[in-house]
């Protein structure tokens, strides 16, 4: 599979583009910002998008998502509880002065455990909640994008409208560690990490 990850906008936003390398379909995750080079690193690998998925529904992760989906006709999906959120991107981004595009049109509610396929390839997107309560990973055997559920040393705010400390550390410890301790994590923000890293080392985590 080609993967490919970009750091955009202001709040450096990891966004990750994931294809079939046999047919060239793919997916964007998180496209926060910086279209233009989203779409370059697509044309470098000629991958013909055919999703834009969101791992939560904030502004930083989808606030260019409109502009993507119009340049490439994907399809949007998000969990549905997230769908609020989704709903007041703009209020939201200019809170903290950042402008974004006008809330993207669903066209896909994600279930947990549900396939998400491109070409040959198939993940499995699991139900996340606890930065947000619709967050999502997204899966596939060693390695896994786990938006602002965890990061490397540490785990996503749970103080924004939705969040829940007790359901995200529940989502680490019923979904994420059962992946095993080799599990590459790929957050939404920083460095990447593994499960087994974050399971001795982080200090949020390491009594579950």
């Amino acid at each position: 599979m080609i993967f490919k990850s970009l750091t955009v906008g202001q709040l450096s936003v990891n966004c990750f583009i994931l294809a079939c390398e046999e047919t060239r379909e793919g997916i964007v995750v998180d496209p926060g910002d910086e279209v233009a080079r989203i779409l370059d690193a697509v044309r470098e690998d000629d991958i013909r998008v055919v999703a834009v998925v969101a791992t939560h529904g904030h502004f930083d992760h989808i606030g260019r998502a409109k502009t993507l989906i119009e340049k490439t006709g994907a399809p949007f999906a998000v969990h549905r509880d997230d769908l609020f959120i989704v709903e007041r991107l703009e209020a939201a981004a200019a809170y903290f002065g950042i402008r974004t595009d006008a809330p993207p049109g669903v066209d896909r509610l994600l279930e947990d455990g549900e396939a998400v396929r491109f070409g040959k390839v198939s993940l499995e997107a699991l139900h996340t909640p606890g930065h947000s309560p619709g967050g999502i990973s997204l899966v596939w055997p060693g390695h896994a994008v786990v938006g602002d559920l965890v990061f490397a040393g540490s785990v996503g705010r749970t103080d924004f409208e939705g969040g829940n400390a007790d359901a995200l550390l529940a989502s680490v410890r019923e979904k994420i560690f059962p992946l095993g301790d080799d599990t590459r994590l790929y957050p939404g923000h920083g460095p990447f990490t593994t499960v087994g890293q974050e399971r001795k080392t982080n200090p949020f985590l390491t009594g579950l």
